[in-house]
């Protein structure tokens, strides 16, 4: 099992991806808000956290902070639709890989969380 939790504020967004991710295979979750996010990383282990940049309450960023301690295998991968380049950059800073700008490219994502999958279970992290 390979799971992916995805966080985005607009429903539309997440729901999209939710649902090509689980048809390409992937235990998929779904959350609009950081706080959310956090609550669903609780209850259950994820290999991937794709989260947007810019939302209400907690960025990207901070979500990104919140969850590197308590889950350090968890890899994060943030998505924008805007020109964050301070929040992106703070971001790469502290250990984001990964940053893809809406609207994603699907074909690339797939290639990318395989590519993930793939080094984990080959137990590199």
């Amino acid at each position: 099992m390979f799971s992916v939790l995805i966080v985005d504020d607009n429903p539309g967004m997440a729901a999209a991806l939710y649902d090509i991710l689980v048809l390409e295979g992937f235990t998929t979750f779904q959350a609009s808000s950081g706080a959310k996010a956090l609550e669903i990383l609780g209850d259950h282990p994820m290999d991937v956290l794709i989260t947007d940049v810019i939302m209400p309450e907690m960025d990207g960023v901070e979500l990104y902070r919140r969850t590197r301690q308590a889950y350090p295998q968890l890899i994060t991968v943030l998505m924008t639709a805007y020109a964050a380049d301070e929040l992106i950059q703070r971001g790469m800073s502290e250990g984001i890989k990964t940053v893809l700008t809406k609207p994603i490219d699907i074909d690339f994502l797939i290639l990318l969380l395989n590519a993930y999958r793939k080094r984990r279970d080959a137990g590199m992290q």
